[in-house]
């Protein structure tokens, strides 16, 4: 009886992670980790960030937070797109649990970026 609950446990517990149910991720779940590179872009020190979905779920339409964020490297689009004070992560495509979206500035001092939204799906 005993080993029959504990495997029912174990299988409702998988039906709700996989379902999503009684997940909370936000965007508090995106972790942003930054290093220099070593390289320097137009005598400024290049910088590669990196942007971890630590949530089991799906995040899409990630935008940062990057007011006053400047660059004299050439941004690559498809991995950040810059619009006044937001920056928009893979085009808004989503991304998968714990997996990283990086991409590369030069300035002459890191940018704080910080999550601004994300859209959550635990489907």
């Amino acid at each position: 009886m005993v080993a029959m609950f504990k495997v029912f446990s174990a299988v409702l517990l998988l039906c709700l992670i996989g379902q999503g149910m009684g997940l909370s991720c936000t965007k508090n779940d995106l972790i942003i980790k930054q290093n220099k590179t070593g390289l320097v872009v137009n005598k400024k020190p290049e910088f590669t960030v990196s942007v971890l979905n630590a949530c089991p779920c799906l995040q899409g339409n990630i935008k940062l937070d990057c007011h006053g964020f400047q660059t004299v490297e050439k941004e690559d689009p498809v991995q950040m797109n810059q619009t006044g004070g937001e920056c928009l992560l893979v085009n808004g495509s989503t991304v998968a649990p714990f997996s990283v979206v990086s991409f590369n500035y030069a300035w002459d001092t890191q940018f704080p970026f910080k999550p601004l939204s994300s859209e959550v799906d635990c489907k």
